[in-house]
């Protein structure tokens, strides 16, 4: 069994952290779907066994540690956030990820117009306003 190291990480770097958890367990989804496909074979299916071994460590263990040295919660709060939306992400039939793109680039060019349909959206589906 691997001892697991100690985890040191200044304030800064805590978005970097959970964006590193944030995407392992993205992948973690795509990689333990595609695995009861049998697309991987022999080395490539030794080698995916171990790497989802992997993403499930970082899922259970480093986050539970970035939590532990981030006072202000930032961590938390964006990976508990971006998981939420990452497990809707995912529920998309793949063709609705270019739309998906189209909106963010929307976002980009005309971010308060955007944030405007999006609250009002919200609001008429219950959202409470922050």
């Amino acid at each position: 069994m691997d001892k697991k190291p100690e985890l040191s990480i200044k304030d800064k770097n805590i978005r970097k952290v959970s964006g590193a958890i944030i995407t392992s367990y993205t992948a973690l989804h795509y990689l333990q779907e595609a695995k009861h496909l049998k697309v991987f074979r022999h080395t490539s299916a030794i080698n995916l066994k171990r790497t989802l071994a992997d993403l499930i460590e970082i899922e259970r263990n480093w986050f539970d540690e970035a939590e532990k040295i981030d006072v202000n919660e930032t961590s938390a709060k964006m990976v508990s956030n971006q998981m939420q939306y990452t497990d809707a992400y995912l529920d998309f039939d793949f063709s609705d990820f270019t739309k998906l793109q189209e909106v963010f680039v929307a976002f980009t060019l005309d971010r308060k117009r955007l944030v405007s349909i999006s609250d009002k959206i919200l609001i008429e589906n219950n959202a409470k306003k922050k």
